[in-house]
């Protein structure tokens, strides 16, 4: 069953923070809507600024770098999450930082598209997905356990295990169809879904298992300022 209530809940810098759990190790997740003060200024240097490009064989979708200069807008209200919900002492360093487009139909995804992942194995990282898309058919972001091991997340002692089993389970039931993964996988359970809305955050462990969530009805839009607009940054412990 799929909880739908946060365990926590706390202000910060004008901000209702949530905390949700989910599964059983359990995978923490926090959510905090209206969470930039001009969220539309931020959307503009999406549609202003560098070109979107594919990014590697992992994302479906095309990605474009966010500014430096706005990296203190957009990280800034995090400074009482990452020590109070992921136990970060000292500063917390940015790893990496776009605006990111879902546009791959699900005819169209490499077979390492249609299986939850994990972002990192690096002890602490945390990634930090804004919302900027507008409209209902968004989707948003689905945890998953894989199902053989029971594992909700990969870390560098589980890798190997997470890996062999996930070759096993391949051979057994077949590669997914070509399509976004639902909670009928015979590999995967989902343990967790946020919808995605308009100016929301939601933070994770980067060695969560999870995976965009795409409606049926999603349109694959690759224009920034009508499409499934993100910024995806990732943060670790310096």
């Amino acid at each position: 069953m799929l909880q739908s209530n946060p365990v926590e809940e706390f202000e910060t810098q004008g901000r209702i923070a949530r905390v949700y759990h989910h599964g059983r190790e359990p995978i923490k997740v926090v959510v905090l809507d209206n969470y930039l003060t001009d969220p539309v200024a931020m959307v503009d240097l999406a549609i202003q600024g560098p070109g979107f490009a594919p990014n590697g064989p992992f994302y479906p979708g095309i990605r474009a770098p966010v500014p430096p200069s706005s990296f203190q807008t957009l990280l800034g209200p995090l400074a009482e999450i990452l020590p109070r919900c992921f136990d970060y002492s000292g500063r917390a360093g940015l790893r990496e930082c776009n605006f990111s487009l879902v546009t791959t139909p699900s005819d169209q995804l490499q077979p390492i598209q249609r299986l939850p992942h994990f972002d990192s194995l690096e002890y602490g990282r945390v990634a930090a997905l804004l919302y900027l898309g507008q409209g209902d058919t968004q989707g948003g972001t689905a945890f998953y356990r894989q199902r053989s091991t029971g594992f909700e997340s990969v870390d560098a002692g589980r890798f190997a295990a997470f890996e062999a089993a996930l070759h096993a389970d391949v051979a057994h039931h077949g590669m997914p169809v070509s399509a976004y993964i639902d909670e009928t996988s015979p590999i995967y359970e989902l343990i967790g879904r946020h919808e995605a809305r308009f100016n929301r955050m939601i933070v994770y462990l980067s060695s969560s298992l999870h995976c965009a969530h795409i409606p049926k009805d999603f349109a694959f839009d690759p224009n920034p300022a009508t499409g499934r607009l993100t910024v995806n940054a990732f943060l670790g412990m310096d």
